[in-house]
């Protein structure tokens, strides 16, 4: 599996489905970090209709990189910072089938980077219309 990384951002592809996360250095801080998300996004995604939905966006930051922002009923969460024009590019391409997973990669002991999806199927699955 090829796995596009930058220092803090890393991609890969699950059947052509892209997933995107933070690249940290352990394992442990992987589990804090989608944790924290999974919670966050649940809270994101309720509406008072039982209806969720949320919209991501991409803001420009100062240095030219981008910070990915989900968007729900009355909250936003930035989930992503740091992305380069290469590695959202990357992403967009893949949003081909509107769903992306939203999880973290970290480091194993011998320094391969790794998605915590993949190893313990820790993610959101977001849909973006």
């Amino acid at each position: 599996m090829k796995i596009y990384q930058t220092n803090d951002v890393a991609l890969t592809f699950f059947n052509e489905i892209p997933a995107i996360g933070p690249r940290l250095p352990s394992k442990e801080d992987a589990l804090k970090v989608a944790g924290s998300y999974l919670r966050l996004i649940e809270k994101l995604s309720k509406e008072k209709k039982g209806n969720p939905r949320c919209s991501i966006r991409f803001l420009r930051q100062a240095d030219g990189r981008y910070t990915l922002v989900l968007k729900g009923s009355g909250m936003a969460l930035e989930t992503l910072s740091n992305l380069d024009e290469l590695m959202l590019q990357r992403f967009k391409r893949g949003l081909k089938n509107k769903l992306f997973i939203l999880t973290c990669f970290f480091e194993d002991k011998e320094g391969t980077v790794v998605c915590l999806a993949l190893t313990e199927g820790v993610g959101a699955v977001l849909y973006s219309p």
